[in-house]
């Protein structure tokens, strides 16, 4: 146990405001989408590594259900669930699984660097393994979110 009390670590509320300076608001937005892809680097390093867990994800189900509790609080809750939703698809997107966009550069780098593409056994067996992991960790979140729901 600790002798630092649980409210230290609790998530403090934050409002941004721009005082009407659209250069200021483009400044904060791009600051804040960098944060974000952080921390969404970050936590899928935290799950690779074990310090993490995949109960911490949220999959479809999960995703729904959040921004429904975030259209009771506003618009500005909404844009800001939508932007981050953009943001952690954006940083799936990139990520070297030969099925997103990330693993096709990862092909065009083979090429460039050897003068040939990998072969297609090679593409089509490292397709069906990223096809393989995505699919199981689309299961595994929306099993967990059924059984939040579920369970309370």
């Amino acid at each position: 146990s600790s002798p630092v009390p649980a409210v230290v670590f609790e998530p403090l509320m934050t409002t941004l405001t721009a005082h009407g300076n659209p250069l200021t608001a483009v400044s904060m937005g791009f600051h804040q989408t960098k944060t974000m892809v952080g921390m969404t680097y970050l936590t899928l390093d935290r799950i690779a590594r074990g310090s993490g867990s995949v109960d911490q994800l949220r999959g479809p189900v999960g995703i729904v259900h959040l921004g429904a509790r975030g259209v009771d609080r506003g618009a500005m809750y909404l844009l800001f669930f939508l932007a981050m939703i953009s943001v952690n698809l954006a940083v799936l997107n990139f990520l070297p699984l030969p099925i997103v966009d990330g693993g096709l550069f990862i092909y065009l780098l083979y090429e460039a660097l050897r003068g040939r593409p990998p072969s297609v056994r090679f593409q089509n067996a490292a397709t069906m393994a990223g096809l393989l992991l995505i699919g199981s960790l689309f299961l595994v979140t929306f099993y967990n979110d059924v059984m939040r729901l579920v369970g309370g």
